[in-house]
């Protein structure tokens, strides 16, 4: 504000991502094996027309869930929702490993474990679990989902917030 007052208002944390499935029930059974449970089942609900204004859409319907990881109102929550309308626009026609990815990371507790699971399950990585103990992390390694969001899997050292960059070269200023 400048003037030394404080804001009668601040953000207190992030409550949702939202996650775009071109096929809700796959895409549901992905994010429920990886942990998520569905907390709220939208997907028969019509959506009032407040939603399309809140996004400044002209009209805005889908099928969707809120997923969680946790209880607490300050734990992950994602929704998943497949567009009935407007339509999800298709990806672009280059490989994925050529375009800007989406990502998601999600803090793991044995993420060899986690790969050793999934991958018995049929979900396809990108990449295996690798460590990087300079930067903090115990393993990490990515999947796809079926809509071809990256999903970090990341273990960090314990008390870890984030990955150590401290031993990393830095660009030039531009």
């Amino acid at each position: 504000m400048g003037d030394g007052s404080t804001p009668a208002w601040h953000v207190e944390s992030l409550f949702h991502f939202t996650v775009n499935a071109t096929n809700f029930e796959r895409s549901l059974d992905f994010y429920t094996m990886l942990g998520f449970r569905v907390l709220r089942d939208n997907r028969d609900t019509v959506w009032p027309s407040t939603v399309a204004r809140n996004f400044g859409m002209p009209v805005a319907q889908g099928r969707g869930a809120l997923l969680g990881i946790g209880d607490g109102p300050e734990h992950t929550r994602l929704d998943l929702i497949e567009w009935l309308e407007p339509k999800l626009d298709p990806p672009p026609p280059a490989p994925p490993e050529t375009r800007v990815p989406r990502i998601i990371a999600l803090r793991t507790k044995n993420v060899q474990a986690a790969y050793d699971d999934l991958s018995a399950r049929g979900v396809e990585f990108v990449s295996q679990p690798a460590s990087a103990r300079r930067a903090g992390i115990v393993n990490v390694c990515t999947c796809r989902d079926p809509d071809g969001l990256l999903v970090e899997l990341i273990e960090y050292e314990p008390g870890q917030l984030g990955s150590r960059i401290e031993h990393l070269d830095r660009r030039e200023p531009q």
